[in-house]
């Protein structure tokens, strides 16, 4: 008996679908297809094509709101957290465990990159507060403020960054920390920290706040009555031990509410509420050591942006301020204002801007890209008079020809150059990622030997402390150049 589905009609539908299906084998006969398929990444920039080598990439298409936020930990795992002991060597002199990150990047043709700073001060700032701290003196901490993408949500190069600082300039404490997870992969090293439900969030990456009012992390949490958290030293690493003093910011606001603080068995209330929106901090002093603080919503809805763990001692302290899926542009959308306010209160010596792989999803680079960058580091320059700025370029990120062979997309190596021109025009520093990384092609052979991911853009942990390794090596020779020069400020060459 023959199948009723195997007849004349089935089989031209079936002929008629084969024929569609065809220009889905090869790139080549894309122009063919009648629909993208639902694994092709929507591209309206490769719709529009190149633009005498940039693409009229329209802006992210962003609504206002908020987003109810899961109860979440920060919990370490062998995918985001770097280990106990840093395989890090620092070549001045000190001993680390091996195998080091300095070894491991000489063979995958990584290389110690210079800071680029034409103007020869773009970091005088930073170098002589540095200097101070180095010196012991009294209140010298130097607060390192590292904006990016999604390499910075999970403290990638960033907690390499902070280990190193610390232990040759001293701990100032972990730095900032986000309410709550506003990511689920927002993951800090060497710190204890968790919520409970009851949080929302605004973004700078959507969904965003009316006002623009997103604290220094770019992320504003709402909070109702009993949502939790709680933020502590940490309590596996043998870093991140001490705390002396815990900064809560956040914004005062007529609809503010009340927030019962824990610490040590003992609780403190304080209130939000105010007649206008202003930047706060509320400051919770500890004794220097192992300790937590919790806190609750007791009512109202406060408006809380993070918690600061610092200690009363000259060190350092190192911010990593990444939004997922971010682009400098983004950062435009701060009211500028309240910016200023924020930066006043977190008195920053040097701010780091490392954006690019998702400006790199376009074919091209923005027509406007140049212009839309160098707004932001002016406005940053007016929120921050005082800081100096570095430019960090992007990680190489590779892609799959259709020969099946990796290379370095076309596209990374624009954005390098026009960072760098941006960062010369406005004389700010920059720091060459790709170029240290290997340059053309060095993603596909990180990827190869563990130190990239599988999607050929992020590094794997042990690639993020390799580049973290090569920027402190490239910041501190920096810095021992310019203490030649500067006798007088302690540093020694």
């Amino acid at each position: 008996m023959t199948h009723p589905l195997a007849g004349k009609t089935t089989a031209s539908v079936a002929v008629m679908l084969g024929l569609l299906a065809v220009p889905y084998l090869s790139p080549h006969l894309a122009r063919f297809r009648v629909a993208r398929a639902p694994w092709e990444k929507a591209d309206k920039a490769a719709e529009i094509g190149p633009v005498n080598d940039t693409v009229v990439v329209p802006p992210p298409v962003l609504t206002e709101g908020e987003t109810k936020l899961k109860a979440s930990e920060n919990e370490a795992t062998v995918t985001n957290a770097l280990p106990n002991a840093p395989a890090t060597a620092a070549g001045d002199g000190s001993t680390a465990p091996t195998p080091n990150a300095k070894a491991l990047a000489k063979a995958k043709n990584a290389m110690a990159v210079a800071i680029d700073d034409p103007s020869g001060h773009a970091l005088d700032a930073f170098y002589t507060q540095l200097a101070r701290t180095r010196a012991k003196g009294k209140g010298a901490i130097t607060r390192i403020l590292h904006y990016g993408d999604s390499v910075l949500v999970s403290d990638y190069i960033s907690g390499t960054m902070r280990r190193r600082m610390q232990a040759d300039f001293g701990d100032s404490g972990h730095g900032f920390l986000l309410v709550a997870n506003p990511w689920e992969w927002y993951f800090h090293n060497d710190v204890a920290h968790g919520a409970g439900v009851g949080w929302s969030s605004s973004r700078i990456t959507g969904p965003l706040a009316k006002d623009g009012m997103y604290g220094v992390g770019g992320v504003t949490f709402t909070g109702s009555p009993g949502a939790t958290a709680y933020f502590g030293t940490s309590e596996q690493s043998k870093y991140g031990r001490k705390v002396s003093r815990f900064d809560i910011y956040y914004l005062e606001t007529p609809n503010g509410g009340d927030i019962d603080v824990k610490i040590a068995g003992n609780v403190e209330k304080f209130s939000t509420k105010g007649e206008a929106k202003v930047s706060r901090v509320k400051s919770f002093p500890v004794t220097d050591g192992e300790a937590k603080m919790s806190l609750r919503v007791v009512s109202g809805n406060p408006r809380l942006f993070g918690v600061a763990l610092e200690r009363d001692e000259p060190g350092v302290v190192y911010d990593a301020l990444g939004a997922n899926g971010a682009r400098a542009e983004l950062l435009s959308g701060i009211d500028e204002t309240h910016f200023g306010e924020q930066m006043a209160l977190r008195k920053p010596s040097l701010i780091v801007l490392q954006y690019g792989t998702n400006e790199s999803e376009a074919p091209g680079i923005a027509a406007d890209y140049e212009k839309n960058l160098t707004a932001v580091i002016d406005k940053i320059k007016a929120a921050a008079p005082s800081s100096s700025i570095l430019v960090v370029a992007p990680l190489d990120r590779a892609e799959t020809t259709e020969g099946g062979a990796l290379r370095t997309k076309p596209v990374i190596k624009k954005l390098v150059a026009a960072q760098k021109r941006v960062a010369e025009a406005t004389h700010v520093a920059f720091w060459n990622t790709f170029e240290a990384m290997g340059g053309e092609g060095s993603m596909a052979k990180w990827a190869k030997n563990g130190l990239g991911g599988g999607d050929l853009t992020h590094p794997s942990p042990a690639g993020a402390e390799v580049i973290g390794d090569l920027f402190y090596q490239s910041l501190r020779a920096g810095f021992n150049a310019w203490g030649s020069s500067h006798s007088d400020a302690g540093a020694s060459p």
